[in-house]
């Protein structure tokens, strides 16, 4: 035994122990109900005097199979992935998968590799947030006929996909800051090529139009979905001529960064500049002030994501679903109008 615990402890080596076929052993520690009662209670306890690790990554080599589900998102740092994943897991770990991360930080290039990778596992199913770079994820579109995908918060053509209603709930921001007494609203953050970016400024649009207010290309300044990318913006934005009272940004990071930039200015989130945001992270209720968000439910969001990819995975033919959450306005004290 000494011999055996030098090296790497083998199925052969349990087998020996145990006096039974390497065959038999393999049932035992897969659990394959049909080995009789006793010679399961020997094969087990060499499994213990031998300190056998049952090697759950060179079995899904053999069988092309694994209990393993990836999860790519593109910006783990920011705290709507965190509290999505998080939900990602705990509902697949209720369906005995284990989930493998893959963060993206929005490179396309490393998208493909972390997909590459993962197929290579490989993985029963992939959950993925497309690299903003290219949002129709041409990688994960096109494995869509070889491995159950499913996208979330973004699009990607021909998976399924589970998101919010990007464009009515950046219409509930518009309107509650032109209702508070904001006229002049910008809209900042966010890529206009990705889905989500896309439909909020589509809705951001429909808003001002339906509260008599025109819309201005100057107002809206694109940016990395990042708290710095928010705080240079509204630099930017305060240095207009005719420049806004308000904005909605993109995401609640974003936003945080704009109150920064605001308070430099020497202006009063919340009465000399509106703020409203999108995601309602929990960091959002905390700030000083406390930031006015578009509540997309991201736990929900993940739950949503993990049963779409559960039901992929059962039913690998059956036609693309879509579901769609709706948004609601968490009102706090970034934007209480102009006084």
């Amino acid at each position: 035994m000494d011999a055996v615990q030098k090296r790497r402890v083998r199925l052969v080596d349990i087998a020996a122990d145990a006096g039974v076929s390497r065959a038999t052993a393999s049932l035992v520690i897969r659990n394959v109900p049909t080995v009789a009662e006793t010679t399961r209670k020997r094969v087990l306890k060499s499994v213990k005097r031998l300190g056998y690790v049952y090697h759950s990554g060179a079995a899904s080599l053999r069988t092309q199979q694994s209990n393993a589900v990836g999860l790519i998102v593109s910006d783990i740092t920011n705290p709507f992935f965190a509290e999505a994943s998080v939900a990602i897991e705990e509902r697949l770990a209720a369906a005995n998968y284990v989930t493998l991360l893959g963060n993206t930080s929005e490179d396309r290039v490393k998208e493909d590799r972390v997909l590459k990778t993962m197929r290579e596992f490989p993985a029963q199913g992939i959950l993925i947030c497309p690299a903003l770079e290219r949002d129709a994820s041409g990688g994960a579109s096109a494995l869509a006929d070889r491995l159950p995908i499913v996208s979330f918060a973004r699009r990607a053509p021909g998976l399924d996909y589970a998101g919010v209603d990007n464009a009515q709930g950046a219409e509930l921001a518009v309107e509650h800051l032109y209702q508070v007494g904001y006229h002049r609203i910008g809209f900042i953050g966010g890529n206009p090529n990705s889905s989500a970016g896309r439909e909020r400024l589509e809705g951001y649009q429909r808003a001002l139009a339906r509260s008599g207010l025109q819309f201005d290309p100057l107002l809206v300044i694109p940016s990395a979905p990042t708290r710095r990318g928010g705080y240079d913006s509204v630099q930017r934005l305060l240095q207009i001529e005719d420049r806004p009272t308000a904005a909605l940004c993109f995401n609640d990071v974003v936003a945080l960064g704009v109150v920064e930039g605001i308070q430099l200015a020497g202006l009063k989130p919340g009465e000399d500049f509106g703020v409203i945001g999108f995601n309602n992270i929990p960091d959002a209720s905390y700030g000083v002030p406390s930031l006015t968000t578009v509540d997309t439910s991201p736990r929900q969001l993940g739950e949503t994501a993990a049963e779409l990819l559960l039901k992929r995975i059962e039913q690998p033919d059956s036609p693309t679903r879509t579901v769609i959450l709706q948004p609601r306005l968490i009102v706090r004290e970034s934007c209480r109008g102009r006084t």
